[in-house]
Protein backbone atom coordinates (compact mmCIF):
# COMPACT_ATOMS: atom_id res chain seq x y z
CA UNK A 1 0.00 0.00 0.00
CA UNK A 2 1.42 3.42 -1.51
CA UNK A 3 -0.35 5.16 1.88
CA UNK A 4 -2.14 4.36 4.60
CA UNK A 5 -5.66 5.07 3.95
CA UNK A 6 -8.58 4.48 5.66
CA UNK A 7 -12.49 4.42 3.90
CA UNK A 8 -14.19 7.53 4.39
CA UNK A 9 -17.42 7.70 3.27
CA UNK A 10 -19.89 6.13 0.39
CA UNK A 11 -22.10 8.07 -1.74
CA UNK A 12 -25.48 7.07 -2.77
CA UNK A 13 -27.23 9.49 -5.46
CA UNK A 14 -30.76 10.09 -5.91
CA UNK A 15 -33.02 11.87 -8.08
CA UNK A 16 -34.89 12.95 -5.39
CA UNK A 17 -33.29 13.64 -2.12
CA UNK A 18 -37.21 13.80 0.27
CA UNK A 19 -38.27 10.85 -1.55
CA UNK A 20 -35.51 8.74 -0.97
CA UNK A 21 -34.57 9.71 2.53
CA UNK A 22 -37.71 8.60 3.34
CA UNK A 23 -37.75 5.09 1.40
CA UNK A 24 -33.62 4.95 3.31
CA UNK A 25 -35.81 5.01 6.79
CA UNK A 26 -38.58 2.83 5.52
CA UNK A 27 -35.74 0.40 4.17
CA UNK A 28 -33.18 0.72 7.31
CA UNK A 29 -35.27 1.86 10.00
CA UNK A 30 -33.47 5.23 10.26
CA UNK A 31 -33.83 8.59 9.50
CA UNK A 32 -30.87 10.04 8.01
CA UNK A 33 -29.73 13.42 9.16
CA UNK A 34 -29.49 16.99 7.16
CA UNK A 35 -26.15 17.12 6.38
CA UNK A 36 -26.44 20.40 4.61
CA UNK A 37 -26.03 22.01 0.74
CA UNK A 38 -23.08 22.46 -1.84
CA UNK A 39 -23.74 26.23 -2.75
CA UNK A 40 -23.26 26.94 -6.24
CA UNK A 41 -23.23 22.68 -7.31
CA UNK A 42 -26.93 22.55 -7.13
CA UNK A 43 -27.07 19.37 -4.49
CA UNK A 44 -27.84 18.41 -0.94
CA UNK A 45 -27.16 15.52 1.09
CA UNK A 46 -28.00 13.45 3.98
CA UNK A 47 -26.08 11.18 6.31
CA UNK A 48 -26.22 7.95 8.42
CA UNK A 49 -23.07 6.92 10.00
CA UNK A 50 -21.66 3.97 8.24
CA UNK A 51 -19.93 0.84 10.14
CA UNK A 52 -17.85 -1.74 8.25
CA UNK A 53 -18.40 -5.15 9.39
CA UNK A 54 -15.26 -6.90 10.41
CA UNK A 55 -15.82 -9.30 7.95
CA UNK A 56 -16.05 -6.93 5.09
CA UNK A 57 -13.03 -4.55 6.29
CA UNK A 58 -10.71 -7.44 6.94
CA UNK A 59 -11.05 -7.97 3.00
CA UNK A 60 -11.01 -4.68 2.11
CA UNK A 61 -7.15 -4.33 2.71
CA UNK A 62 -7.87 -0.56 3.98
CA UNK A 63 -7.09 0.73 7.66
CA UNK A 64 -9.15 -0.17 10.29
CA UNK A 65 -9.52 2.97 12.58
CA UNK A 66 -9.79 1.93 16.25
CA UNK A 67 -12.98 3.01 18.46
CA UNK A 68 -16.47 2.36 18.65
CA UNK A 69 -17.42 4.98 16.46
CA UNK A 70 -15.32 5.48 13.36
CA UNK A 71 -14.78 8.00 11.22
CA UNK A 72 -17.14 6.78 8.12
CA UNK A 73 -20.56 7.77 6.79
CA UNK A 74 -23.07 7.23 4.24
CA UNK A 75 -23.85 10.57 1.95
CA UNK A 76 -27.20 10.14 0.38
CA UNK A 77 -26.87 13.13 -2.21
CA UNK A 78 -29.69 14.74 -4.32
CA UNK A 79 -30.83 17.65 -6.14
CA UNK A 80 -31.18 20.97 -3.89
CA UNK A 81 -34.48 22.37 -4.20
CA UNK A 82 -33.21 25.56 -3.45
CA UNK A 83 -31.08 25.71 -5.84
CA UNK A 84 -31.15 26.23 -9.45
CA UNK A 85 -31.25 22.49 -10.72
CA UNK A 86 -29.44 23.14 -13.59
CA UNK A 87 -26.60 23.16 -11.24
CA UNK A 88 -27.14 19.55 -10.36
CA UNK A 89 -27.03 17.85 -14.11
CA UNK A 90 -23.59 17.18 -14.09
CA UNK A 91 -23.30 15.44 -10.37
CA UNK A 92 -26.36 13.67 -11.17
CA UNK A 93 -26.20 12.83 -14.80
CA UNK A 94 -28.39 9.55 -15.51
CA UNK A 95 -29.73 8.99 -11.86
CA UNK A 96 -32.98 8.16 -11.80
CA UNK A 97 -33.13 5.37 -9.46
CA UNK A 98 -30.49 5.23 -6.23
CA UNK A 99 -27.28 4.43 -6.90
CA UNK A 100 -23.83 3.49 -5.32
CA UNK A 101 -22.00 6.48 -7.29
CA UNK A 102 -18.70 6.92 -6.00
CA UNK A 103 -16.65 6.40 -2.72
CA UNK A 104 -14.15 8.39 -0.93
CA UNK A 105 -10.31 6.93 1.09
CA UNK A 106 -9.03 9.01 3.48
CA UNK A 107 -5.27 9.25 3.41
CA UNK A 108 -2.84 9.76 5.83
CA UNK A 109 -0.29 11.28 3.14
CA UNK A 110 -2.96 13.20 1.01
CA UNK A 111 -0.55 15.03 -1.09
CA UNK A 112 2.03 12.06 -1.11
CA UNK A 113 -0.51 9.57 -2.60
CA UNK A 114 -1.63 12.42 -5.54
CA UNK A 115 2.27 12.54 -6.25
CA UNK A 116 2.19 8.76 -6.51
CA UNK A 117 -0.54 8.59 -8.92
CA UNK A 118 0.40 11.45 -11.15
CA UNK A 119 3.97 9.54 -11.77
CA UNK A 120 2.07 6.10 -12.15
CA UNK A 121 2.67 4.07 -15.34
CA UNK A 122 1.88 0.68 -14.98
CA UNK A 123 -1.21 0.67 -13.88
CA UNK A 124 -2.13 4.37 -14.95
CA UNK A 125 -4.13 6.01 -12.42
CA UNK A 126 -5.61 9.35 -13.09
CA UNK A 127 -7.27 11.30 -9.81
CA UNK A 128 -8.10 14.03 -11.86
CA UNK A 129 -8.18 17.42 -9.81
CA UNK A 130 -7.34 18.81 -6.49
CA UNK A 131 -10.28 20.93 -5.45
CA UNK A 132 -11.40 22.71 -2.36
CA UNK A 133 -14.81 22.40 -0.98
CA UNK A 134 -17.12 23.82 1.53
CA UNK A 135 -20.83 22.94 2.62
CA UNK A 136 -22.72 24.43 5.77
CA UNK A 137 -24.14 22.55 7.96
CA UNK A 138 -27.76 23.02 9.37
CA UNK A 139 -25.99 24.28 12.74
CA UNK A 140 -24.20 27.23 10.98
CA UNK A 141 -20.89 25.37 11.22
CA UNK A 142 -18.67 25.32 7.43
CA UNK A 143 -16.81 22.06 6.56
CA UNK A 144 -14.08 22.76 4.51
CA UNK A 145 -11.93 19.78 2.57
CA UNK A 146 -10.39 19.08 -0.20
CA UNK A 147 -10.66 15.83 -2.94
CA UNK A 148 -9.70 14.60 -6.13
CA UNK A 149 -12.16 14.94 -9.06
CA UNK A 150 -12.16 13.56 -12.51
CA UNK A 151 -15.47 13.95 -14.83
CA UNK A 152 -16.40 11.52 -15.96
CA UNK A 153 -15.76 9.35 -12.89
CA UNK A 154 -13.13 6.97 -13.07
CA UNK A 155 -14.63 3.08 -13.87
CA UNK A 156 -17.66 4.36 -13.39
CA UNK A 157 -17.06 5.70 -9.56
CA UNK A 158 -15.48 1.85 -8.72
CA UNK A 159 -11.85 3.86 -8.60
CA UNK A 160 -12.27 6.10 -5.00
CA UNK A 161 -11.50 9.52 -4.98
CA UNK A 162 -9.58 10.99 -2.09
CA UNK A 163 -10.23 13.41 0.34
CA UNK A 164 -8.88 15.57 3.04
CA UNK A 165 -10.75 16.99 5.93
CA UNK A 166 -7.98 19.63 6.69
CA UNK A 167 -8.92 21.03 10.26
CA UNK A 168 -12.85 20.61 9.77
CA UNK A 169 -14.41 18.37 12.10
CA UNK A 170 -15.07 15.12 10.32
CA UNK A 171 -19.16 14.68 9.25
CA UNK A 172 -19.47 11.42 11.02
CA UNK A 173 -18.25 13.18 14.49
CA UNK A 174 -21.96 14.55 14.38
CA UNK A 175 -24.69 13.14 16.21
CA UNK A 176 -26.59 10.74 13.84
CA UNK A 177 -27.82 6.96 13.42
CA UNK A 178 -25.47 4.44 12.17
CA UNK A 179 -26.37 1.51 9.73
CA UNK A 180 -23.39 -1.25 8.41
CA UNK A 181 -22.37 -1.86 5.20
CA UNK A 182 -22.14 -5.54 4.76
CA UNK A 183 -20.23 -5.75 1.64
CA UNK A 184 -19.26 -3.61 -1.15
CA UNK A 185 -18.62 -4.68 -4.44
CA UNK A 186 -18.24 -3.61 -8.34
CA UNK A 187 -19.16 -4.88 -11.82
CA UNK A 188 -17.09 -4.30 -14.89
CA UNK A 189 -16.81 -5.41 -18.24
CA UNK A 190 -13.17 -4.98 -17.77
CA UNK A 191 -12.32 -6.22 -14.01
CA UNK A 192 -8.53 -7.06 -14.76
CA UNK A 193 -7.66 -4.11 -15.41
CA UNK A 194 -9.73 -2.55 -12.41
CA UNK A 195 -8.54 -4.45 -10.17
CA UNK A 196 -4.85 -3.09 -11.46
CA UNK A 197 -5.85 0.40 -10.39
CA UNK A 198 -7.35 -0.82 -7.05
CA UNK A 199 -4.39 -2.65 -6.40
CA UNK A 200 -2.56 0.93 -6.72
CA UNK A 201 -4.27 1.95 -3.57
CA UNK A 202 -4.54 -1.65 -1.68
CA UNK A 203 -7.41 -2.22 -2.04
CA UNK A 204 -9.03 -5.77 -2.94
CA UNK A 205 -12.50 -4.96 -3.66
CA UNK A 206 -14.63 -7.59 -4.91
CA UNK A 207 -15.23 -7.26 -8.95
CA UNK A 208 -17.50 -9.21 -10.61
CA UNK A 209 -17.30 -9.88 -14.84
CA UNK A 210 -19.87 -8.46 -16.88
CA UNK A 211 -21.31 -11.30 -18.83
CA UNK A 212 -23.55 -9.02 -21.21
CA UNK A 213 -26.53 -9.42 -20.05
CA UNK A 214 -29.16 -6.42 -21.30
CA UNK A 215 -29.47 -4.06 -17.97
CA UNK A 216 -26.31 -4.73 -16.42
CA UNK A 217 -23.84 -1.63 -16.40
CA UNK A 218 -20.52 -1.03 -14.93
CA UNK A 219 -20.83 0.33 -11.10
CA UNK A 220 -20.31 -0.25 -7.59
CA UNK A 221 -22.97 -2.34 -5.50
CA UNK A 222 -23.58 -2.13 -1.93
CA UNK A 223 -25.31 -4.51 0.84
CA UNK A 224 -26.58 -2.41 3.64
CA UNK A 225 -28.08 -3.53 6.96
CA UNK A 226 -29.81 -1.24 9.55
CA UNK A 227 -32.23 -1.88 12.72
CA UNK A 228 -35.13 -1.90 10.46
CA UNK A 229 -33.85 -4.03 7.99
CA UNK A 230 -31.70 -4.42 4.57
CA UNK A 231 -31.22 -2.38 0.76
CA UNK A 232 -29.16 -3.91 -1.63
CA UNK A 233 -28.51 -1.37 -4.64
Amino acid sequence: MLSNSCFDHLVIAVPNLQKYVEQCEVRLGVAAVDGGAHPGLGTANALLGLELSDEFADSLGLAREEGPNPLTYLEILGPDPEQDPALAAARLAGITAPTVQRWAIRPDDFDGLVMAAARSREPRVHLGEVRDMTRRRPDGTVLDWRLTRRTPLPWSGIQPFLIDWKDSDHPARQEMPWVRLERLWAASDAPAAVGSVLDFFGIALDIIALDGQEGETEGLHAHLKGPGGSWTL
